[in-house]
C-alpha cells in the first residue's frame, strides 16, 4: 500500500476494482490510502433516495455520491445538476453520525471493502466529516464557482487569507439539500480557554468549559462570590435564544432565553429567573437557597415544560435537607393512596391563621358514641327528676329534650361515620 498522502489534483489511475465512474472522475487520486478533497452532489437518507436500492437498501444510509473539486461534473457538462450522482463513499466512523449537506467538501480515502475476507486488495471509498471552510457550524458548502449568481457573489467577501461569507440580506441560493434550508439566524458559540463544544447546525449544543471570571467577554455562569477560575461546567442546550447581533457573531448560553437547558455546575451561580417563587409552606421553616443565589454543584433543568415518566418503575425524589414543590395555579395529586409520614403536618396555609392540630377519626368517634350514650342517659333522668319532697324539677326537664336532641346528633354522626374520611388516613 502506498503511502498515504492528501492530494489536489486529478492524478493517478483508477483501481481495477473500483467500479467506472462519471468522466469527471475518471482521473481522480483514487489509489489504496490517498484523500482526496470532493463535493458532495447527494446523500442517501431514507428510502426515498433513488439509489436506495440500489446501495443496499437501509444498509446505504449515509452514502453520498460526489465529484472532483478540480473537475466538476457541472463544469465539464458529464450530469447535469437536477440529477448529480457522481462516486460513491460511505462514512468513516460507525459510532458518529456527521452526514454532510450538499455542497459541502470532504476528504475521501479508499481502505479495504467488506469484500476483504476474499479479495485482500478490495477497497471502497469512506469520507470523513465535512470541511469547516466558512468556519461555520450551520453549513460549509461552497457550491462550483462557475454556478454562482451575480446575488451569491455578494455573499462572498475578500480579505487577505481569503474569502469569507456574510450572508447580509434575506436569501441565500446554495442547494444544501431537500428539506434542509439555510437559517440566518443560528450564531456559533463563543469559546473560552479550554473550552471543548460540540454545535449542531440548529441551535444545539454541548459546552465542556468553565468558570472565566476575568474574561473580556462576560457569561452568566462565572459570577457569584466565591468561584474559581477553571471550576467545571457542563451546559446542553438545544434552541438558542433571539439574539439582535449579526448570525456570524458568536454568543453564550441565556438560561432563561434558550428554549431547553441543562446545566451541571461545579460552583457556579446562575440568573435564573424561577416560574414560581410561593414559598408559604416554608413560613415555619428556612426554604432552600432560592436558585439565583445557590452557589454549588448543582443541576437545572429549564424549560417551557418537564415531563418525568417512569413507565415501569418509579420516581424517587430524595433530598438532605428540604423538597420545595410550588407552582402559580393548581398542584394536583392523584393516587390510589397516599402517605404522609412526619412529626408534624401542617395543612393549609399558616399565614395569617390559627393552625390546628388533626384529630385521630377513630378515636374521636368512639369518644363521641360514649357522650352520645351518656347524653341519653341524662336525658331520661332529667325527664323524670323531683326534688325531695317528690316535685319535678323544672330547670332539669325542661332541657331533656335538649339532651335528647343532641345524643341522637352525635349518635348518627357516629353510626354513620360522617366525620370520618374513606381516603384520609392518619396515625
Amino acid at each position: 500500500m502506498p503511502t498515504p498522502s492528501i492530494r489536489f489534483g486529478a492524478v493517478g489511475n483508477i483501481q481495477n476494482n473500483i467500479p467506472t465512474l462519471p468522466s469527471a472522475l475518471s482521473n481522480f487520486p483514487l489509489n489504496n490510502g490517498q484523500i482526496t478533497p470532493v463535493r458532495v452532489l447527494s446523500i442517501i437518507l431514507d428510502n426515498t433516495h433513488p439509489k436506495f436500492k440500489d446501495y443496499g437498501e437501509w444498509n446505504s444510509i449515509g452514502t453520498i455520491f460526489y465529484e472532483s473539486v478540480d473537475y466538476p461534473m457541472s463544469a465539464l457538462g458529464d450530469t447535469p445538476p437536477a440529477s448529480p450522482y457522481g462516486a460513491p463513499a460511505i462514512p468513516i466512523s460507525p459510532n458518529i453520525k456527521h452526514y454532510p449537506l450538499i455542497n459541502e467538501i470532504t476528504y475521501v480515502i479508499f481502505l479495504p471493502s467488506n469484500n476483504l475476507t476474499e479479495d485482500v486488495n478490495s477497497v471502497v471509498a469512506y469520507y470523513f466529516p465535512p470541511i469547516n471552510i466558512w468556519n461555520s457550524q450551520y453549513h460549509n458548502a461552497t457550491p462550483v464557482a462557475s454556478t454562482i449568481s451575480p446575488a451569491q457573489n455578494q455573499d462572498y467577501t475578500q480579505t487577505e487569507l481569503g474569502s469569507y461569507r456574510r450572508v447580509t440580506d434575506t436569501s441565500t441560493e446554495i442547494i444544501l439539500g431537500k428539506t434542509f434550508d439555510e437559517n440566518l439566524n443560528i450564531h456559533p458559540l463563543l469559546p473560552y480557554e479550554g473550552d471543548i463544544i460540540h454545535e449542531g447546525r440548529f441551535g444545539n449544543s454541548i459546552r465542556l468549559g468553565s468558570t472565566v471570571g476575568n474574561s473580556i467577554i462576560p457569561n452568566e455562569w462565572s459570577n457569584g462570590a466565591t468561584y474559581e477560575n477553571g471550576d467545571p461546567i457542563t451546559i446542553i442546550r438545544n434552541g438558542q435564544a433571539n439574539y439582535t447581533s449579526n448570525p456570524w457573531v458568536p454568543e453564550t448560553e441565556k438560561i432563561n432565553d434558550d428554549e431547553s437547558s441543562i446545566y451541571l455546575t461545579s460552583n457556579q451561580q446562575l440568573p435564573l429567573f424561577p416560574a414560581s417563587v410561593n414559598s408559604f409552606s416554608f413560613s415555619k421553616s428556612t426554604p432552600p437557597t432560592t436558585v439565583g443565589q445557590y452557589e454549588g454543584n448543582q443541576i437545572i433543568l429549564n424549560s417551557g415544560r418537564l415531563v418525568f415518566n417512569a413507565k415501569s418503575d418509579s420516581i424517587l425524589l430524595l433530598s438532605n435537607q428540604s423538597i420545595q414543590l410550588s407552582c402559580n395555579e393548581t398542584l394536583g395529586v392523584d393516587a390510589k393512596q397516599i402517605s404522609l409520614t412526619a412529626d408534624k403536618v401542617y395543612l393549609g396555609s399558616s399565614e395569617g391563621t390559627n393552625i390546628q392540630s388533626v384529630v385521630l377519626g377513630e378515636n374521636l368517634n368512639f369518644v363521641l358514641g360514649n357522650i352520645a350514650i351518656f347524653l341519653q342517659t341524662l336525658s331520661i333522668a332529667f325527664k323524670t327528676s323531683t326534688d325531695s319532697n317528690g316535685a319535678p324539677i323544672v330547670a332539669l326537664q325542661s332541657i331533656a329534650s335538649d339532651a335528647e336532641t343532641l345524643s341522637n346528633d352525635l349518635s348518627n354522626i357516629v353510626n354513620n361515620k360522617n366525620l370520618l374520611s374513606k381516603t384520609v388516613k392518619t396515625v
